[in-house]
């Protein structure tokens, strides 16, 4: 033991020699805590309302979330009933205000109100609903209409009309979706005249498209991230085990990271949506940084549990300054005032935090395994 040794490379010394004698047992349990915290990423939740990553203490934002409290700004999804450009069928409406798409429309709006959690439909058949019935007369309609209040819910060249969907879209994204869908199925079944669509809009659907789009990008970019690393390791390091032996631990790292997120039941914003790729990234070069130092000193014809003692507190106290300074930068975005911003630092804090703790306790353990089974070339 070198006398010039920090608190830090004394620290990692004694923490080497227990991996050393129980480099089996800490794998088994680095595997069993990634599976049991990789089962909270099927929880993981998402915020998709955009209001709510502004800051919320501003005073235009406190009046813009009590106009939508007051007014059910945000509660409001949009149907557009209109004539579908380009096609052509016989018999097909070329005014909206059509008796058979007022037939549709007031089928739809009956069967939306029988939706839990709508509260209310408007539409230029809700006219024809207080009447009890749809004259089967263009031009019958059009003079109704024309002295109604609906008029305005019809676009300027009759090819369009409006209907407005009052509803208690719920706090979670999975009511918003579950909202969404059982609206989307009510269009799907009700019968609508040749070339007339159905389309909704509003913040629900909008919400849920994001969700969608989130989910997929997050999932995307981890994967691509993980094989061109995968790959690009595998090429430089000349060994698919070397390869395997600094992803494993990264992908452990991962898991810890948004199993960890998943069950203490934190949203994740928009922002998160490459944090897979940016860990793997920022992560990759530990693992490199330990083995690498590993099999110099075993170059110089040192057994495993000497390789491992001397590399690991020489290494690893260089990591550990690296990575600390890290989490710090990443964790100063805590104090901005966006809570999109915010949540992203404190995210990539924790997940670099895990990958820096996989790298240090997890790494070595493997490499001692593997080298004591077939070696690690």
């Amino acid at each position: 033991m070198s006398e010039k040794e920090t608190p830090i490379e004394r620290a990692l010394r004694k923490i080497a020699e227990f991996q050393v004698k129980k480099a089996e047992k800490l794998v088994l349990i680095a595997i069993t805590a990634s599976i049991i915290l990789g089962i909270g990423m099927i929880h993981l939740t998402f915020n998709t309302n955009i209001t709510k990553e502004m800051p919320q203490n501003m005073k235009s934002i406190k009046l813009q979330n009590e106009i939508n409290n007051d007014f059910r700004g945000g509660k409001v999804l949009f149907i557009i009933v209109s004539l579908k450009k380009g096609c052509y069928a016989a018999n097909m409406p070329t005014d909206i205000r059509d008796w058979r798409v007022m037939e549709s429309m007031l089928s739809l709006q009956k069967e939306l109100e029988k939706e839990t959690n709508v509260e209310k439909v408007v539409s230029p058949a809700t006219v024809f609903e207080n009447m009890g019935y749809v004259p089967k007369n263009n031009e019958i309609i059009k003079r109704i209409i024309s002295n109604s209040e609906m008029y305005d819910f019809f676009s300027r060249d009759y090819s369009s009309a409006l209907m407005i969907v009052d509803a208690n879209t719920g706090s979670s994204e999975k009511d918003v979706e579950r909202l969404t869908n059982d609206i989307k199925d009510d269009i799907s079944h009700v019968e609508k005249p040749p070339c007339v669509e159905y389309q909704l809009t509003g913040d629900a659907p909008i919400r849920v498209v994001l969700l969608n789009l989130l989910i997929g990008d997050m999932k995307r970019t981890f994967i691509i991230a993980a094989i061109i690393i995968f790959f690009l390791l595998v090429l430089l390091r000349r060994s698919i085990i070397q390869a395997v032996l600094i992803m494993t631990p990264l992908l452990m790292g991962m898991a810890w990271t948004m199993g960890t997120l998943g069950w203490l039941n934190v949203h994740l914003s928009i922002a998160v949506a490459g944090i897979g790729a940016m860990l793997l990234g920022l992560g990759v070069e530990y693992g490199v940084f330990v083995l690498e130092r590993y099999l110099e000193e075993r170059e110089k014809g040192k057994s495993i549990e000497e390789a491992i003692i001397t590399s690991v507190p020489s290494v690893c106290s260089s990591i550990f300054g690296s990575g600390t300074t890290t989490i710090v930068s990443f964790l100063a975005l805590a104090t901005v005032a966006f809570p999109m911003i915010r949540n992203l630092g404190l995210t990539l804090g924790f997940g670099i935090f895990c990958m820096l703790f996989s790298a240090v306790f997890i790494e070595p353990c493997l490499i001692i395994v593997k080298d004591k089974h077939g070696g690690v070339k």
